[in-house]
């Protein structure tokens, strides 16, 4: 008992007890809980809605073949008035969806995501597993395997970031398990309007690229020409000067944004 002989020689044995267990009680620290996942609705699709998406996406650029294969992956849907860019989870469940307005009004937001959507589960646009491109937006994703096709190059496999300042895609467990063995790893960047923001998108894709050198040592990056917004309106010239796809005639102006 050299607990209790500790507290005063001469003490006894029940009152000992009673000034131990008068102490203050260790309380535990709660377990914390994991916030539960959400999942965005899923918004129905119509062979109308399916058209009309394509009509825009081929307005965009975008060639029937890539879309063709886009819609079999998952990564591209379609609703009332808008497309639908799908980020999915390793079970095959969507948990990130974009919504990009085919003709959004004046007071209208091109482009968001649906409640409950988690950019932790970015949309993949399955391709070479070898080549891995980051890009912004959805529409940038389409581009840049129509890019690859008409180079004669396999296309590569495209995530979307959802923006030049998101980085919490890169934590995803198919991401970091992908960048490593991907024997290249691109950034796209963008050719923004006035010098400030030029600068701010470009510290910020810096700051992606520092984080996908933490799992692989490199990355690449790469810029649309002078005058070029993105690789969705690079796209877009190219297919537009070829007099390619089967809206050719639809490709009289760029629709801007992803």
């Amino acid at each position: 008992m050299c607990g209790m002989d500790s507290l005063e020689p001469t003490l006894g044995f029940l009152e000992a007890v009673a000034r131990l267990t008068a102490g203050p009680v260790v309380k535990r620290e709660p377990i914390p809980e994991q916030p539960r996942r959400t999942r965005p609705a899923r918004l129905p699709q119509t062979r109308a809605d399916r058209h009309a998406g394509r009509v825009y996406l081929h307005g965009r650029g975008i060639s029937s073949d890539t879309l063709d294969r886009a819609e079999r992956t998952g990564f591209l849907r379609y609703t009332r008035g808008g497309v639908l860019f799908v980020g999915r989870d390793v079970q095959g469940a969507a948990r990130n969806v974009t919504q990009r307005l085919i003709q959004p009004g004046p007071d209208d937001k091109p482009k968001r995501d649906l409640a409950g959507s988690d950019k932790t589960d970015p949309p993949r646009l399955p391709g070479n597993p070898r080549v891995i491109w980051i890009v912004e937006g959805g529409v940038d994703a389409l581009a840049a395997q129509d890019l690859a096709r008409r180079r004669g190059k396999a296309p590569p496999t495209v995530r979307v970031s959802g923006g030049a300042g998101v980085r919490c895609f890169l934590d995803h467990p198919t991401v970091q398990t992908l960048l490593p063995r991907a024997e290249a790893v691109v950034v796209a960047r963008d050719n923004e309007s006035t010098a400030k923001r030029q600068a701010e998108t470009d510290a910020a894709h810096d700051l992606q690229m520092a984080r996908i050198r933490e799992p692989r040592g490199d990355c690449a990056d790469w810029r649309p020409p002078v005058g070029v917004k993105d690789v969705a309106e690079l796209n877009w010239r190219e297919g537009a000067s070829a007099g390619a796809g089967p809206s050719g005639s639809a490709l009289a102006s760029p629709a801007r944004g992803r």
